[in-house]
């Protein structure tokens, strides 16, 4: 009878046990325009954001966005659309880069921009899924160049997942994004002619 009973203990800890080697993965990641048009009236583009997690089933992200302080006061957030993990409506828009407890040189939007699912009814298994989709609109004026967008890492507007079924909250790596601002077509064509012609009317000062 022990022998059997242990034999029985054996099997179910041999089954289980890759349950608990199991390590908690997970990682945001954006992608959207390679260059932004700097145009005379406001400008927009959408950043899409896919969630990747293994180890655990899912039930809640929490995210906050954050970007350089330099492009901050040109940059805010005017729509948010959730998929996988459903979220609220932002409220009032446009929301504003304004806040500072983030990382420095940096600073965040106030909105957590993640979802959840009722914890007992609808867990969302492992892999990667398209979670967010996040409008943004740049001010005239903005100035061109190349810009860090990216999730918040540091309390209290850490990123997150909350897994299944131990409710912890996995802490996300900063997923990035550069906002690559380039002139209108329009005015780096002239740019390319005004060169042209300074570089004629050096070159007839020489003959």
């Amino acid at each position: 009878m022990k022998k059997h009973l242990l034999a029985a203990i054996i099997c179910a800890m041999t089954a289980i046990s890759p349950l608990f080697g199991q390590q908690h993965v997970q990682s945001l990641s954006f992608s959207g325009p390679s260059t932004i048009d700097i145009r005379s009236t406001t400008n927009t583009f959408t950043l899409s954001v896919d969630l990747t997690f293994s180890g655990y089933s899912a039930v809640a992200l929490s995210y906050f966005l954050e970007v350089q302080n330099a492009l901050a006061p040109f940059l805010t957030v005017t729509d948010v659309t959730c998929s996988t993990l459903p979220c609220p409506p932002p409220g009032p828009t446009p929301i504003p880069f304004n806040n500072t407890a983030g990382d420095p040189g940096y600073r965040g939007e106030p909105y957590d921009v993640g979802g959840s699912v009722d914890p007992f009814t609808n867990q969302v298994p492992p892999g990667t899924y398209h979670v967010t989709d996040i409008t943004l609109m740049l001010a005239p004026g903005t100035p061109l160049g190349m810009y860090d967008l990216r999730s918040t890492t540091l309390s209290p507007r850490n990123s997150e997942v909350t897994s299944y079924p131990d409710f912890n909250d996995n802490n996300l790596p900063a997923a990035h994004f550069t906002i690559n601002i380039v002139p209108e077509p329009s005015t780096l064509a002239l740019l390319c002619l005004a060169a042209v012609g300074s570089g004629l009317i050096a070159y007839r000062r020489r003959q």
